[in-house]
């Protein structure tokens, strides 16, 4: 039992060093690339699916879905980048000094590339608009409460993640 335990934490040390090792950049990048990739893929992609192919993406699956893609990049790729995800909880880990600044512009750019990248591409499977994933405030709300209700709620993610 002792020598498993002992096993478990020379795993974790190991990890931390990957982490921390600024030859493994890469890695990160790419990690961070796919896990947005795939979940802007997936939530956006769930009505632009529904609206080209009707009664194809049921509401409870659209709504379900980016939260299981979520649960399976932590899983397949949180060692490796921390799967952030999103430039706010980068910035909230360097806030709270659990990721260090300098990686942090990196991080943003490769999110939003991949946010971008997958956007195409769901756009360019379905032929429809990408803008019908996307998340607008309504032709009345004013400008400042669509950012108050942004920030809201990006706070009360990176609350839940921190």
């Amino acid at each position: 039992m002792r020598e498993q335990s002992a096993q478990h934490q020379v795993g974790i040390l190991k990890a931390i060093d990957d982490f921390a090792d600024p030859h493994q950049e890469w890695r990160r990048l790419i990690a961070e690339f796919v896990g947005t990739f795939f979940l802007v893929l997936v939530a956006a992609g769930a009505p632009m699916v529904g609206k080209q192919y009707p009664g194809t993406v049921s509401l409870a699956a659209a709504v379900v879905a980016p939260g299981l893609m979520v649960m399976a990049i932590i899983m397949f790729m949180g060692k490796v980048s921390g799967a952030h995800l999103n430039p706010g909880v980068s910035v909230a880990f360097a806030l709270r000094g659990d990721f260090p600044w300098r990686r942090v512009p990196a991080y943003i750019v490769v999110q939003i590339v991949a946010a971008i990248v997958a956007a195409l591409t769901v756009h360019w499977f379905t032929g429809i608009s990408a803008t019908v994933g996307g998340s607008y405030p309504g032709a009345d709300t004013a400008p400042i409460t669509a950012f108050f209700v942004e920030f809201v709620l990006t706070f009360g993610l990176v609350s839940v993640i921190l």
